[in-house]
């Protein structure tokens, strides 16, 4: 019985996803990212890319974003090329692609063919925005996603520009998306008797979808959320403080049991069952509450403020750099960077997510160099050394020796 197991012997187990193969075409970032998660829990990556003259640098995003995956280099603008695709796709389960609408089909790569070669196959097509409406073929990257989603417009403070988040955001979050598309469409193939389908998913569809309430209140009301710093519209308190040490800390009490617990631990017990000082009513003490827990903050080393937080049952967090994140001991706590080798060296990595406590994700290595594995996957199709020293000679490959 699974739930009696040790985890030596989970462990043993097969991943979730081992079997299921994955034709990665995407470049960065969002793209590659919705493979990664799925490779994360034994899925299997054949990563497509295309011969380059010099070898690319193994810059830390794809040493990190790429890992788990076999690298194989293919020129799909040639006919040839194009061939070995549509043969890898024959025994997938996905592909992944995230050029410019229409860039498959001119390479005679469009669905119809692909899903002619294997009708199970589900085609995972991810594009600035989207396969369909007037600008389908424009291209754009993560910036453009936040901007025209709406984030870009409600980040910043009143009195300044509008500010993009300081992480790709919009691709991180398409690529979680990216992977749940591609598990939906193989759940209703394999559990529900389906077929392969196309999914078709826009760069800024993620961020449009995380925007709260904003486009049903913007709807029913017409108002229009704007720019407030780092204090949220419809909480007070909620914001950023800084301690007596120099440390920023982020507050908030939702609710009205947080607020009075909240307000005894800053020695305003007070203000702690008063009405006026409840939502919504709290909303019109803003700027009163937020100098209270200013002055108090301000008074104390962020030891002395978390402390006091926790006491309180108050949420509370440092603002962190990634220097403080690797020395913070919930992180380390957490488990949420591992280290993977890499050569003589060990790469610090994001853990996999979500922690499944029978079937864990793993991170069997970082990526791939590009066109590391062509001859490997090549020969797993058929092909002998003749005919794939020969594409090499062709430049449909990259050189097998690079």
């Amino acid at each position: 019985m699974l739930a009696d197991q040790t985890q030596r012997e989970i462990s043993r187990l097969p991943l979730p996803l081992e079997g299921f193969r994955i034709i990665d075409c995407s470049t960065v970032l969002a793209g590659p990212l919705a493979a990664t998660h799925l490779s994360d829990f034994g899925a299997d990556v054949i990563k497509v890319e295309l011969p380059q003259a010099e070898p690319l640098p193994m810059r830390a995003t794809r040493l990190h974003e790429e890992r788990n995956k076999r690298s194989v280099t293919i020129d799909l603008r040639t006919e040839e090329g194009q061939e070995i695709l549509v043969r890898l796709a024959r025994d997938a389960d996905a592909l992944v692609e995230n050029f410019r609408p229409g860039t498959f089909e001119k390479w005679n790569l469009g669905p119809q063919r692909l899903l002619e070669a294997n009708p199970r196959l589900i085609i995972h097509r991810l594009s600035a925005f989207g396969q369909t409406g007037p600008w389908s073929s424009l291209g754009g990257y993560d910036r453009q996603a936040q901007a025209i989603s709406g984030a870009t417009y409600v980040t910043g403070f009143p009195d300044s520009e509008p500010v993009r988040s300081g992480f790709a955001t919009a691709d991180y979050m398409a690529g979680i998306w990216g992977a749940f598309s591609i598990i939906l469409a193989a759940y209703w193939r394999d559990a529900r008797g389906g077929t392969g389908q196309v999914s078709d998913l826009a760069l800024f569809e993620p961020m449009l979808r995380a925007s709260e309430g904003s486009i049903t209140d913007y709807g029913l009301t017409g108002s229009i959320r704007e720019r407030a710093g780092n204090s949220n519209p419809g909480v007070v308190p909620a914001s950023n403080f800084r301690t007596s040490d120099g440390v920023t800390v982020a507050i908030n009490a939702n609710n009205d049991r947080q607020w009075a617990r909240l307000a005894r631990a800053i020695g305003r017990a007070d203000l702690a069952d008063n009405p006026d000082y409840r939502m919504p009513a709290r909303l019109k003490h803003a700027e009163e509450i937020y100098a209270l827990i200013g002055e108090w903050v301000g008074a104390r080393h962020v030891r002395a403020v978390e402390s006091a937080m926790v006491e309180a049952s108050v949420p509370c967090a440092p603002v962190l750099s990634v220097q403080q994140i690797f020395e913070h001991p919930m992180i380390r706590g957490r488990g949420a960077i591992v280290s993977v080798p890499w050569g003589e060296k060990e790469l610090a990595m994001v853990a996999p997510l979500p922690r499944l406590s029978a079937s864990p994700g793993e991170i069997r290595g970082a990526a791939p160099r590009p066109g590391q594995h062509t001859v490997e996957v090549l020969e797993s199709i058929g092909f002998d050394a003749d005919h794939i020293a020969g594409l090499a000679e062709r430049g449909v490959i990259g050189s097998p020796n690079s």
